[in-house]
């Protein structure tokens, strides 16, 4: 559950369970009262809407409440609080934690020969079946009765979770609906995590003190079966099962019925929902499993959409991120496959490719500021395309010049390739770039390239405020420092670059040149080829 732990002074604590509301401010009946004239009789409030969704709401805005910083206004919402956020009540400061609950474990026994299984996937539509016809119309009305308060608590859950994205809060919310209707003694909601056992993100207890709540134990054989064979599962007596002679586990925890439903969407599976019972004279009836497979199939969809809404907000902050510097498909495979690209740091064998104007020192003292953002856009608006067009990142802009990578954030067989690719296309757009200058007036411009290939840090650097997606090493210093070497219109490419182009590139014959902070001279090569012109640029 949550808590609100004061920072300094008396490092008091109070505790937020399920549906409590604490008051702040410097009146004697607050929760948590501050003993300072600047706060006022009644200041704030932070509610738990759920055991897992705390908000805090400010009671006036002339009240000051802050939350990591930012104001808090009382006609603005009730800003939803996490774990780790700081709240500042004019000077006190707290912050909001959570308190652990007991871990969860599993049994690994076999399931009883009293289980059954239905297909999940029936979901809501069982629960308006009839149960049994050799039944009492008292009993008929007191089933239709109970099943309707359930369609009812489903419709309010779907009202509920329409707009809660977070798909531990909305198994929390399930839980609760759970142990509102089901006799249960036990609940638990598991999410699954890929090549993991399924995740438990909600526990609740009938008696949340029993002895056996401090260590609460569920069958991973029931959970996993039924999230494997997508069925809704039930055994109405594991102390009769004839496989359980060993279940001191079960008989310690006292288990005497259990049901587990599959949380079953359009994806797969994405988690289970499980109960059982305590009492060794109640199990739970057919109505019972039939309203746990109706909540499974109602959370299991909000669990679909909150997925889907967090895709989507994985889409659009790749997008603001990346669009200007990543062509599509490596934009797509981000989005796609998260655990592809490894930010953190790492090294990877990449090729760097940096170019430059040539003769822009000169140029910027004779024009005027806007002429020279002008021309610079034109210039990289091409370049850009020119690097996307062949798979490469548009690193960072140098001033009048670029860096870009290929191999980074993905590998390919093919990116020194590309790389040199690049670089003649580049040159090539120079042509049309040139002619779109002339015609606001702006002087022509030549490039200069360079290009080496080998292994290099690459990953997210900066400071906590700031960072950005690079790599460094001796790769990258030896690219930026024969792209120093090239004339105009001239593309150089190393040894270890040309040792991956496979002969698609004609070439100079190689010199060497010293590399300021390497040892060894560095073999370069020119990349001959066709300008629009017919001139051969050497």
């Amino acid at each position: 559950m949550f808590a609100i732990q004061e920072i300094a002074g008396l490092k008091r604590q109070w505790e937020l369970p399920e549906g409590r509301t604490l008051t702040i401010g410097r009146a004697p009946d607050n929760d948590i009262r501050i003993d300072d004239l600047r706060v006022s009789r009644h200041h704030a409030v932070i509610r738990s809407i759920s055991r897992l969704r705390a908000e805090l709401s400010n009671v006036s805005n002339d009240n000051i409440v802050l939350i990591n910083e930012q104001p808090v206004r009382a006609e603005t919402g009730n800003p939803a609080l996490r774990v780790g956020d700081q709240i500042k009540i004019v000077a006190t400061l707290f912050r909001v934690a959570w308190n652990a609950e007991p871990p969860l474990s599993y049994t690994d026994e076999p399931l009883s020969m009293s289980t059954s299984m239905v297909p999940a996937e029936s979901g809501v539509s069982r629960l308006l079946m009839t149960t049994s016809s050799q039944r009492t119309k008292d009993d008929e009305i007191k089933e239709l009765r109970r099943k309707a308060e359930m369609l009812a608590q489903l419709c309010e859950m779907s009202a509920a979770l329409a707009s809660d994205f977070d798909a531990g809060s909305i198994l929390d919310y399930a839980t609760g609906v759970v142990m509102r209707t089901i006799p249960a003694d036990c609940c638990a909601a598991l999410l699954i995590d890929e090549g993991q056992d399924p995740r438990p993100v909600s526990l609740r207890f009938r008696q949340p003190n029993a002895p056996n709540s401090q260590q609460p134990l569920i069958s991973r054989t029931a959970v996993r079966t039924a999230i494997e064979k997508r069925v809704m599962l039930s055994s109405h007596d594991v102390m009769k099962d004839v496989n359980l002679n060993v279940s001191q586990s079960a008989v310690l925890q006292g288990i005497r019925s259990l049901a587990c439903a599959p949380l079953v969407g359009r994806d797969g599976v994405y988690g289970a929902l499980y109960i059982d019972r305590r009492d060794a004279l109640e199990t739970f009836t057919e109505v019972d499993t039939q309203l746990l497979a109706a909540v499974a199939a109602q959370a299991a969809t909000a669990v679909e959409a909150a997925r889907s809404q967090e895709r989507a907000q994985r889409e659009a902050l790749a997008r603001a991120a990346f669009a200007r510097f990543m062509p599509e498909h490596i934009i797509k495979e981000l989005v796609e496959n998260p655990q592809k690209f490894q930010l953190g740091g790492t090294n990877k064998r990449v090729t760097a490719l940096f170019c430059d104007v040539r003769g822009f020192a000169k140029l910027s003292h004779r024009a005027r500021p806007e002429t020279i953002v002008d021309l610079l856009n034109i210039l990289f608006t091409e370049m850009a395309a020119e690097i996307f067009q062949h798979q490469g990142t548009l690193n960072k802009y140098l001033g009048d010049g670029l860096m870009a990578l290929f191999g980074a954030p993905l590998e390919g067989e093919t990116d020194a390739i590309n790389a040199v690719a690049t670089a003649i296309g580049m040159q090539r757009r120079l042509i049309e770039v040139n002619v779109q200058l002339a015609a606001k007036n702006l002087p022509a411009v030549t490039l200069g390239i360079g290009i080496n290939t080998g292994e290099a840090t690459v990953g997210c650097i900066g400071a906590e405020q700031r960072s950005e997606y690079t790599a460094i090493g001796d790769t990258i210093n030896i690219a930026s420092r024969i792209e120093n070497q090239a004339k105009p219109g001239q593309v150089l490419v190393t040894e270890a670059t040309v040792r991956e182009l496979g002969g698609k590139f004609p070439l100079s014959e190689p010199w060497s040149v010293e590399v300021k902070n390497i040892d060894e001279p560095v073999q370069i090569y020119s990349v001959l080829y066709e300008a629009e012109t017919g001139a051969a640029q050497t």
